[in-house]
Parts: structure tokens; C-alpha cells; sequence
């Protein structure tokens, strides 16, 4: 990918700026607070960097900031766009929202990274402040030994075995409650089971309970009915109901043999006869069938005393308790025995451990194969930078555990990208021993040291259809070592496309292409009212003489391009 313009609207201080880029080396110079570094944090939101509404230019609306690459991938069959010219608009409104557009297409922050990660670079200040803290060395030397893959790969397996240790730990901490829980369960569970409660039962138990109560009275009248239905003679003297009947029924039938008028009363009364006669056999059996029976009586009143209890402790009715069941054999479906599920879950642990440990100690025997070639090539660089007795280690770091994981003979402790970390030794002097890069190192070799490293991702990634951008990463050096630094970012150049921001001559003669930035006070509307704004434009020779002698403080026929 080679950027080839870059369009800038109502950014900050800029109104509009347009700059062409070309392959080979392109510097931007200019004063102190020319506004340099904001066409570098415009090339950034282009790349999908985060939208900042702050950055819209005081008075306007929205900012948008074009971008057109060449896409020579297009021609391989590896590229995300089939065309041989890719135009990024992105544009960002005072109200706080952001779009984004691939040839013309919308697309999303997600889709911008995907395409532009790969090809383009922005190495800032902020870069060198990333290596002075040796917690990000390891991520450096990854990136430098092309093991970015497998240390994502292991950081994913460490998150898996996390979780499922984290999980093991929790139920085996709760042990005692969980087990506590589900004994509880266990003992309602049986205590309902065993009571065999069905719907109903207590209502026919109290129909039972107030007849047992009642025994002798029911007997009792059960008899009288029988002896008012059926005696010869009751206690008055009378006569039966049913002796009464009979002879009423007797003389119907003589009356209806005179007047057949009257034999719908004769079945009438035979009908009733018949329904007399039912009922006594009935009021008979009835009074035969009761007992009195103290002790069935006192297991009526245990049993209504034990639906109670019941109905008291699981909900208040038959239904609510036999609801209580059904809720108790999910949960306890939900809380399988802990001694179970804690076995379950350690082998699980343990199975997600073995995982992590598999690619971690890989990941570890690749690092430590990478170790003596990265410091080679980085020593190998630092002498082209004008540290001609530079020694530089990438010395692996391990802390033991002895719960962690064995490797060499040794216990390691592991961590999310694996077993060691990185941390940079340094010797700038012939004589002196290594020391950790970030006590050492000055700022002009921190600089030298960046360049390095990025020089060599560049060479092992083999890439050339990218873009290197470098913002101001050359503070702190000067003189020979700014020259051999302008060297090195010139060779850079033949392979990709280098645009550097610079306060060093030495580095801007190097350049093929040369911009600079200027601020300046201008009329802002008819009213005559000034504020300050940033133009961008490209020199020519004459230009570049002019900008060189400004850099190096000489008359101007001094200086030699």
C-alpha cells in the first residue's frame, strides 16, 4: 500500500490541505508548533484512529480528511479491494458522529483497521515512551521475532484455563454451602416424598374426622329412621311408615278396580313404596357400616396434623407443596453433587492447563531460538546509526512457582502471554556490561534504538508496498549521529515509503521530497477579524535551500543540498 494523497478539511488549524506524496523518502519540516505533528494525527484518523470532535476547526460544522493509496496488492490477489486505487474519506460532525467511506462504500472503524494495519505505520514520540517501560518489551520482541500469532494464541488459552480455575476455586471456597444446599434439598425432598401427600386427601380426612366424631349420634339416628320406616309399632304406639304405605296402597288399589280413573295414582304410590323401601335398606347399611373406632379417629387427627405441618413449612396447601417438590428436583438437577462437580471442573481446569502449557512452553523454545538472532540484527543496525560498539540482548526473564508449569526442569509461573517476559539489555560503551536499556540509554539512543527495532520488522515482515511514517522520533540526537540516522532512513526508503517529521537538517538533505508546514495569521472573514492557520505545501529546490538554512541557522548561500 503507498499513500499518494492526503486531503485535509477543517482540522484543527488547517482550512484545507492537500499534499501529494511520492515513493522514497518524504521529510515535513517547520517551526516549533508549525503544526507538523497535526498532519500526522490527521494521516491517523484516516487510519481508523479514534474520532475526537475536538479536533473540528473552531467555527465549522464537521472535518473530513481524505486519503488515496495505491493498491499494488490488487495485482497479487490478496488484497481486501480489487482495485487498483483505494480513497478513504472519513469525516466527523460537531455532534459527536463519525463516517467512514472505501471507495465510496460505507464502511466501519473495524473494516478501516483491517485494511490499512498491515501496510501503514506511525512510529511517534509515544513509541519511544513505550520502550522505556520494559513491561512492553515483550510485545517489541514478538512483533520483531514474528510470534505475534502464537502469543495471542497462548493469551487466548491462559484466559480459557483462568476461567475454569477461577470457576473451580469459587465451588470449592463455597464448598461447605453448596454441599450444605443441597443436603437441605435432599432432607425436604425425602420429607415430602415420604408424606405422599395427594390433592384432596385433607378435606376427605376432615369429612372422615367429623364422622368419627359423631359415631354414636349417627348410629343412633340411624336407628330411629329404621324403626319410623320399618318397626310394627314405634314407641307411640303408631303404626310404620312403611306399614301405613302398604295399607294405604291396599285400598288405593281397591278404588282403582272401581274407577280406573285413579290408577295413575295407584303406580304413584307403589313408586314410593318401592323408593321407602330403598331407603330403609339403605339407612340400614348405613348404620351397620358405622364402628366406633378410637383409633382410626387418632390416626385421622396424626395425619391432618402432618399436612399441617406441611402446608406450614411449603406454602399453605396441598398444591403448593407438591409445587415445592417439582421446584426442589430441578434445583437439585441444577446442583449435581459437589464432590461431583468439583471433580468435574478439575479436570477440566487441569485439561485447559495442559492446553496452555502445550503452546506456552513452544512459544517459550521459539523465543529463546529468536533471542540471538534479534540481537544480531539490532547490533548490526546500531552500528549503521553511528553505535559502532553498541551490545544489545534480549534477555528472558522467568520468575518461579511452584504451582506453575515445568519447563527445563524448572517451575514457572505463567502468565497471559506466556512464561517469560522480555526486558532489553544495553551497552553503548566498549567496556561497560549490559545493562537494562531502559536505566541506560539516552534519549538520542532511545531514538536510534526505535529505529532499529522498526528496521528490522520491516526486513523480516517482507513487506515493500508500505508506508513508514516517523513522528519527531529523532529528539535528542544531532551531528553525526542525525547524519547516520538520515542514512539509515534513506536506505528504509528504497524499500517502502518513508515520510518523517523533523527539526534536523541532517535528515531533511536525505529527503526525496520535501514538505513544510507554516502557521500564520490571516483575515478570517470580511469583518477584518484574524486567527491563526496552518498551510502545508511542497518545496521545490529553491524552496528546500531556503528551508535548510533555516534549520541550520546559515546564510543561505552556505548551505549545500
Amino acid at each position: 500500500m503507498i499513500l499518494r494523497e492526503l486531503e485535509i478539511y477543517d482540522f484543527a488549524l488547517i482550512d484545507r490541505a492537500t499534499l501529494s506524496f511520492k515513493t522514497g523518502l518524504t521529510v515535513l519540516t517547520g517551526e516549533t508548533g508549525a503544526g507538523k505533528s497535526v498532519v500526522v494525527n490527521a494521516l491517523a484518523l484516516v487510519l481508523g484512529g479514534r474520532a475526537d470532535k475536538e479536533n473540528i476547526r473552531h467555527g465549522r460544522d464537521s472535518t473530513s480528511i481524505s486519503a488515496t493509496f495505491e493498491n499494488p496488492q490488487v495485482q497479487q490477489g490478496k488484497a481486501l479491494f480489487d482495485t487498483a486505487s483505494i480513497e478513504v474519506d472519513r469525516k466527523i460532525k460537531k455532534s459527536g458522529s463519525s463516517s467512514i467511506n472505501i471507495n465510496g462504500r460505507k464502511s466501519s472503524v473495524s473494516q478501516l483497521r483491517e485494511l490499512t494495519s498491515p501496510w501503514i505505520q506511525i512510529v511517534s514520540q509515544h513509541s519511544g515512551q513505550l520502550l522505556m517501560n520494559e513491561d512492553n518489551h515483550l510485545d517489541f520482541f514478538d512483533h520483531l521475532a514474528n510470534l505475534t500469532v502464537e502469543r495471542e494464541t497462548v493469551a487466548k488459552l491462559y484466559e480459557n484455563w483462568s476461567q475454569a480455575s477461577d470457576e473451580l476455586r469459587r465451588v470449592s471456597t463455597k464448598r461447605k454451602q453448596l454441599a450444605d444446599e443441597r443436603e437441605l434439598l435432599l432432607f425436604q425432598k425425602g420429607e415430602i416424598e415420604k408424606a405422599e401427600i395427594r390433592a384432596g386427601e385433607e378435606e376427605e380426612l376432615m369429612a372422615e374426622r367429623k364422622r368419627l366424631d359423631s359415631v354414636q349420634s349417627l348410629m343412633a339416628s340411624a336407628s330411629m329412621i329404621q324403626n319410623i320406616l320399618s318397626s310394627d309399632v314405634d314407641a307411640s304406639g303408631a303404626n310404620s311408615v312403611l306399614d301405613m304405605i302398604s295399607s294405604a296402597r291396599r285400598e288405593l288399589d281397591n278404588m282403582a278396580e272401581i274407577d280406573n280413573a285413579l290408577s295413575k295414582e295407584v303406580e304413584s304410590l307403589t313408586e314410593i313404596d318401592f323408593q321407602m323401601e330403598e331407603l330403609r335398606r339403605s339407612i340400614e347399611s348405613y348404620g351397620e357400616s358405622l364402628q366406633d373406632d378410637p383409633v382410626r379417629l387418632e390416626e385421622v387427627n396424626f395425619r391432618l396434623d402432618e399436612i399441617y405441618k406441611l402446608k406450614k413449612k411449603y406454602g399453605g396447601s396441598e398444591g403448593s407443596i407438591l409445587a415445592t417438590l417439582e421446584d426442589i428436583k430441578k434445583r437439585l438437577q441444577k446442583r449435581p453433587d459437589i464432590d461431583g462437580l468439583i471433580g468435574s471442573l478439575a479436570a477440566e481446569e487441569n485439561k485447559r492447563r495442559m492446553a496452555y502449557a502445550d503452546k506456552a512452553i513452544k512459544l517459550s523454545s521459539a523465543r529463546r531460538k529468536a533471542t540471538q538472532d534479534i540481537d544480531r540484527l539490532v547490533e548490526l543496525e546500531l552500528a549503521e546509526l553511528a553505535i559502532d560498539n553498541a551490545r544489545f540482548k534480549c534477555e528472558l526473564v522467568f520468575e518461579n512457582d511452584e504451582n506453575g508449569i515445568v519447563i527445563d526442569g524448572r517451575t514457572l509461573k505463567p502468565a497471559t502471554y506466556g512464561l517469560e517476559t522480555v526486558h532489553f539489555m544495553f551497552s553503548a560503551n566498549p567496556g561497560e556490561s549490559l545493562k537494562p536499556l531502559v536505566k541506560t540509554a539516552s534519549g538520542g539512543e532511545m531514538s536510534r534504538v526505535l529505529l532499529a527495532l522498526k528496521s528490522i520488522e520491516l526486513v523480516k515482515a517482507k513487506v515493500k508496498e508500505n508506508v513508514l511514517v516517523f513522528d519527531e522520533v529523532d529528539v535528542g540526537i544531532g551531528g553525526q549521529t542525525a547524519v547516520e540516522v538520515g542514512r539509515k532512513l534513506k536506505r528504509l526508503s528504497r524499500n517502502c515509503q518513508v515520510i518523517v517529521i523533523t527539526h534536523l537538517h541532517q535528515i531533511a538533505r536525505k529527503a526525496d521530497h520535501h514538505f513544510l508546514a507554516e502557521k500564520s495569521v490571516v483575515d478570517a472573514n470580511t469583518n477584518g477579524l484574524e486567527r491563526t492557520s496552518i498551510a502545508i505545501r511542497e518545496l521545490n529546490q529553491v524552496g528546500v535551500k531556503r528551508e535548510i538554512n533555516r534549520m541550520v541557522a546559515l546564510p543561505e548561500e552556505e548551505v549545500k543540498l
